[in-house]
């Protein structure tokens, strides 16, 4: 029996031999360009099986080209990154490969994964060498909150705290954090693009909508946080006063980790503390006079704390 609707095809499974075996249809034979004695790579995905034709991974590579300027290419190859490329084939003049290699290995620092494999006068093999199912979304997610939360906790200590070594290491959080949300970018576009990986990934449309939404804003979070730890340490110990520093980062990392609960387990429960919680925070930021530089670390926690209620209300599609 065939059934066809809106791409949804029904087959029924028939015996040839001692197999059971069941037909492809034939408008995706003829696009693919299959023929008799093709080989098709079948995953098992739980409850699923997943056909793609081998030629898929070989479609993962790019070809790019110096056409202008040493820039203007590596744009392109974050391009290519975060569209999920495995593989990028580089063809430029001999002249600008030092050039060219210097501003790769900066890039690299900022795209996980991403290394050169191949080296010519005249061309460069650039390959992603981390596999997305062994590094899932989840797991990205679950560092970006943690690293967040350390920026949190690390952006709120007294100014009279924050030497030198602190101030290196919330710079160093918010490279990783960049480079964990560029990663996640990759990951969520390439299983938009290929929906076997989304299976595998145990992600469905929505829910590829979500991680990206919640990894922006965490990444977010990490930069109003770095931005706070400037203004209260040009604010000194009046801003920290004014503004009740120690309450304000005692509730914000309460709700840090409120929030990564109902997205991440869907612990939908804790939604109304949090609401809670940001009426109070706004409060006790709503002094009676304020200096521009506390209006701004007001406008800055206001907006963490806001982010931070968006991601628990991620989880609330997703509760069937």
């Amino acid at each position: 029996m065939t059934q066809e609707q809106e791409g949804r095809v029904l087959r029924s499974i028939m015996r040839s031999g001692g197999s059971l075996v069941v037909s492809l249809p034939k408008s995706w034979v003829e696009a693919i360009g299959l023929g008799e004695g093709d080989y098709l790579v079948v995953e098992i995905a739980g409850n699923s099986l997943i056909i793609s034709p081998t030629g898929v991974e070989r479609e993962s590579e790019v070809k790019l080209k110096f056409e202008s300027d040493t820039r203007s290419l590596v744009d392109k190859i974050v391009a290519a990154y975060l569209m999920g490329y495995d593989s990028m084939r580089i063809n430029f003049p001999q002249h600008v490969k030092e050039v060219l290699e210097s501003e790769l290995f900066y890039l690299k620092e900022r795209l996980m994964g991403l290394e050169i494999v191949e080296s010519a006068e005249s061309t460069l093999l650039l390959r992603m060498v981390i596999d997305p199912l062994e590094l899932k979304p989840s797991e990205v997610l679950r560092r970006m909150w943690k690293l967040s939360d350390d920026m949190l906790r690390y952006s709120f200590s007294p100014a009279g705290d924050k030497g030198l070594e602190t101030s290196g290491l919330l710079e160093k959080i918010e490279d990783d954090m960049d480079r964990l949300y560029f990663y996640m970018v990759r990951t969520l576009r390439k299983s938009l693009a290929n929906p076997a990986l989304a299976v595998l990934l145990g992600l469905t449309s929505v829910e590829i909508l979500d991680y990206r939404l919640a990894a922006y804003f965490l990444e977010n979070i990490a930069d109003k946080a770095f931005e706070v730890s400037g203004l209260i340490s040009g604010g000194g110990k009046t801003a920290e006063s004014a503004l009740h520093a120690g309450k304000v980062s005692e509730i914000l990392l309460a709700n840090h980790k409120l929030a990564m609960e109902a997205f991440l387990n869907r612990r939908l429960e804790v939604i109304p503390q949090m609401k809670k919680n940001l009426e109070i925070l706004t409060k006790l930021l709503t002094p009676p006079k304020l200096a521009v530089e506390q209006l701004r670390i007001r406008d800055a926690v206001l907006g963490i704390a806001d982010m931070q209620y968006d991601i628990a209300n991620l989880a609330i599609p997703r509760l069937a």
